[in-house]
């Protein structure tokens, strides 16, 4: 098969929340930029059927999988949208598609607190500055506000007020979170000129009523607008190797059914990866396994972190436990807690019984960056590893037990169902551990004019929160150092 050849001066791999501000910020400087995305663009038509659903899973759930962790139906083989890779203690889900994991799930962004962040980052990042400027600039970016009043107060999302109450009665400390979608999309939801989607907690893989605020339809969109970003989706890039002044990088073009079609090389000279912690990872360590970047720091592969915790309590009123997504509500008990620090979100599950009252959390607690990645020769694939049953990650469902029983003790007939640190994780961060895998601006050590820009940087924690707004906000940051460092501004 024909090798095609390009070339351009700028190419980011990946088009989730980094890679798409990092696109934006090189369009604005007028650099020429590719950017490599291996999913497929998933445009939201008036059908209401771009995306699977819980309660229809196929083949769109799965990228190139008969299996996904999240059903246990055998699916076709297709590009979908969420890849899993099966480690050792942990199963690490990733995005595919145009947007990346914006298109899934919540959209929940969260700040840490100013001790939380230095917990995770220490002397990495300068909490003032990243508190100053860039997750403000992170936010505008997205474009994301609390849950209103009268949506708030629908039926929809009894479990949300319910959830409130008890916190209160509880005295645990909570806010509205903000969520990056498209309230008045949510409105029409609920009036029925919209599929259900969110209302209905049906987005675990996309939200087909396009109330979400996803990067392809915001931040990305602003970029191609500029004439200076083509976007290649159904590209999957399969190698990086130094050339002249800067890389070549070796990508497979798909068909819409997962077929290859074409084989292609870039030539750039400035590369940034931002394909999260599994793709990036990935790239990096099979390019230093193959001899092409000797030179990648020890660290590479390390600091890996995961400290999701999947919790569900029931036994109370009903309170529609199907309904009423995205996550509303953010529990911050980061101060009582004697365990750790605990972070939670309510969010709907689309199987509770319809007579029972559930309330299921998805919750956050610091853990130490246990995992690593390595490189194995046969299967030419990273594997993860996850000490699921060291003490350190066990502490985070200690301290959200603690959390839970405070909130049993304070609502009369409830008690927990499940709680457990999660085996099947969406938030695994880390990789490539900024400050030391990388300088300051992302620039790889060992390499020359190759960035990281996305989750990997992260050193295995996002203080305790979920990562997509600290992922935006350290992507904001970064893409305005390497900007300079290309246009030599």
């Amino acid at each position: 098969m024909e090798t095609h050849q390009h070339r351009t001066d700028a190419l980011v791999v990946g088009s989730g929340y980094a890679g798409s501000i990092a696109a934006l910020r090189l369009a604005e400087a007028g650099v020429a930029t590719i950017v490599l995305e291996r999913g497929r663009r998933w445009q939201v038509g008036a059908d209401g059927d771009t995306f699977a659903t819980q309660h229809r899973p196929d083949g769109r759930a799965s990228w190139l999988s008969p299996k996904s962790p999240l059903t246990d139906q055998t699916l076709d083989i297709y590009p979908g949208v969420l890849e899993s890779l099966e480690g050792e203690g942990l199963t690490m889900i990733a995005a595919a598609g145009v947007g990346g994991a914006s298109l899934l799930s919540n959209g929940t962004m969260v700040e840490p607190s100013p001790e939380l962040f230095r917990r995770a980052f220490g002397d990495f990042l300068d909490q003032q500055e990243m508190h100053d400027v860039w997750y403000p600039q992170a936010r505008e970016l997205i474009g994301c506000s609390p849950i209103p009043k009268d949506v708030l107060d629908s039926d929809f999302y009894r479990s949300s007020r319910d959830f409130m109450d008890q916190l209160e009665r509880a005295g645990i400390p909570y806010d509205l979170v903000d969520l990056a979608v498209d309230w008045d999309a949510i409105r029409e939801e609920m009036a029925g000129r919209r599929t259900a989607s969110h209302i209905a907690g049906l987005n675990v893989f996309g939200v087909n009523s396009g109330a979400q605020r996803s990067m392809d339809v915001t931040v990305l969109a602003r970029a191609e607008a500029t004439g200076h970003v083509e976007v290649r989706p159904l590209s999957v890039v399969t190698g990086i190797r130094p050339q002249g002044d800067g890389h070549l990088v070796s990508y497979d073009e798909l068909d819409e059914r997962g077929t290859l079609v074409a084989r292609h090389e870039v030539h750039t000279t400035h590369l940034v990866l931002a394909a999260g912690t599994l793709g990036t990872t990935r790239l990096l360590l099979r390019a230093k396994a193959a001899g092409h970047l000797p030179g990648l720091d020890a660290s590479v592969g390390t600091r890996v972190g995961n400290s999701e915790v999947i919790t569900a309590r029931t036994g109370m009123a009903p309170n529609n436990p199907a309904e009423g997504g995205p996550c509303s509500v953010i529990v911050k008990d980061w101060q009582d807690n004697p365990h750790a620090p605990v972070t939670l979100l309510n969010f709907p599950w689309v199987d509770a019984p319809s007579h029972e009252g559930w309330i299921t959390t998805i919750g956050a607690s610091p853990t130490e960056p246990l995992g690593s990645f390595r490189y194995d020769a046969g299967k030419d694939d990273v594997v993860l590893n996850w000490p699921v049953e060291d003490p350190r990650a066990v502490r985070a469902t200690h301290a959200v037990q603690h959390t839970l029983d405070r909130l049993n003790a304070a609502t009369p007939g409830s008690r927990t169902a499940f709680n457990r640190i999660g085996t099947t994780g969406g938030n695994v961060v880390g990789g490539v551990p900024l400050g030391l895998a990388t300088a300051a601006d992302g620039s790889v050590r060992g390499a020359r004019n190759l960035y990281v820009v996305d989750s990997s940087l992260l050193h295995g924690s996002s203080g305790a929160v979920p990562p997509a707004l600290t992922i935006s906000a350290v992507a904001a940051r970064v893409a305005s150092l390497l900007v300079a460092s290309v246009t030599g501004a």
